[in-house]
């Protein structure tokens, strides 16, 4: 009787051990950013500017599960470029280097969906909204831009077993630019990157972090 007792208290224990240890293994939280952006930003510290232009762009994503099929997120970019614009003659004839600086921050909340019930790792699909400013200075313009938009993407999720996360993915969306002065300049499409400068936005992610 006494060995069946405990036979029954080690099989108990056993499965409250293996669904503990299960949802341990379950991440619920991450944060992550591009290691491409990082390494812009190190090269230009490197780089010979004789075009006298500077550029610092980061990203930082955070992923939240709300179960293991649905996943909220958000992500943060912010861009500051400054860059010889133009030269200005002055009252005495010379020529003054004029500098042109853009300003952007962009913030994109997502829902994700996992179809596998994989909670943050493996495959997702997300929706998202964008929404963002933009303050462009130069002399032909100074104005600030509104960024409105909507996009779609897919991709794959991994975590490893030491919490170290990596995602791609690739996706396409739709931004309006929607100035706040429109008699102060017009936003060229050179300014803002885009690809070959299509109507739509193509989205590619790469992303690596560490989750929790």
């Amino acid at each position: 009787m006494v060995s069946k007792k405990r036979l029954f208290i080690f099989i108990v224990f056993i499965q409250l051990s293996a669904t503990s240890f299960s949802d341990e293994n379950e991440k619920e939280f991450l944060m992550q950013t591009s290691p491409l952006l990082l390494a812009s930003d190190i090269a230009y510290l490197f780089m010979d500017n004789d075009s006298k232009t500077y550029a610092f762009l980061i990203d930082a994503e955070f992923q939240y599960a709300i179960n293991k099929y649905f996943n909220v997120s958000v992500a943060n970019a912010l861009y500051f470029e400054s860059y010889l614009s133009g030269y200005l003659e002055n009252s005495d004839g010379r020529y003054n280097e004029k500098y042109g600086q853009q300003f952007q921050y962009m913030i994109i909340p997502a829902f994700l969906y996992r179809p596998f019930g994989t909670w943050l790792k493996g495959m997702y699909i997300s929706a998202f909204p964008v929404i963002g400013w933009t303050h462009v200075s130069t002399n032909y313009l100074d104005d600030t831009f509104t960024h409105l938009g909507l996009g779609l993407t897919g991709g794959y999720q991994w975590i490893f077993k030491n919490g170290f996360t990596m995602q791609l993915g690739t996706g396409l969306g739709k931004t309006w630019i929607i100035p706040f002065a429109k008699n102060k300049g017009e936003y060229r499409m050179e300014d803002e990157w885009r690809f070959f400068n299509w109507p739509i936005d193509f989205k590619f992610i790469f992303r690596v972090g560490y989750s929790f």
